[in-house]
């Protein structure tokens, strides 16, 4: 990754000109670039497979969903433990920085998964992460899909016996 430090060190190299890092910067301002977090892609990704999966795979999964009145869902997990440190900080050479804690550590999980439609279904957990974990939040998903359904017809439909939107539970 360029730094305005790497790139004076190489305009220095190669024409032995030396400029701060914040002349470096207005330069580089100028020539149209900015400072930005590169964007991470797996060295493995196979660029014919993304194509078929965007033109063909998505496609007819996205319209059997729609045909079927159905939600896709993309899902994902992540464990996280009360001593992760994560980051970097600035240290002397040699000497690795000491983060001090506590000794009693609990770790927590979580899965998630949001719809195509921008609904957002989330767990947490202490279990280790596994089938019947995948099993369970999907099942939570579903059934809370369906009670919005079956709340936003009771709601459209209103209370036969006061014409007021129901106060029934969606899943009695």
């Amino acid at each position: 990754m360029l730094t305005r430090g790497l790139i004076g060190e190489l305009i220095f190299k190669l024409y032995g000109v030396r400029f701060t890092e914040p002349g470096v910067g207005k330069y580089l301002k100028r020539w149209g670039l900015t400072f930005q977090r590169p964007d991470k892609r797996a060295v493995e990704q196979d660029p014919e497979a993304v194509r078929v999966w965007r033109e063909e795979t998505w496609p007819a999964i996205r319209t059997k969903a729609k045909a079927e009145n159905g939600e896709v869902l993309f899902a994902d997990q992540v464990g996280v433990r009360s001593d992760q440190v994560t980051g970097r900080t600035w240290g002397e050479q040699g000497k690795t920085p000491v983060v001090r804690r506590t000794g009693n550590r609990f770790s927590v999980n979580a899965m998630s998964a949001i719809s195509t439609r921008g609904r957002m279904h989330f767990m947490v957990f202490t279990e280790s992460f596994d089938a019947k974990v995948t099993l369970a939040t999907l099942a939570h998903a579903v059934l809370t899909a369906l009670a919005a359904q079956v709340q936003a017809g009771s709601k459209a439909k209103g209370d036969a016996e006061t014409d007021q939107p129901s106060s029934r539970s969606p899943l009695t």
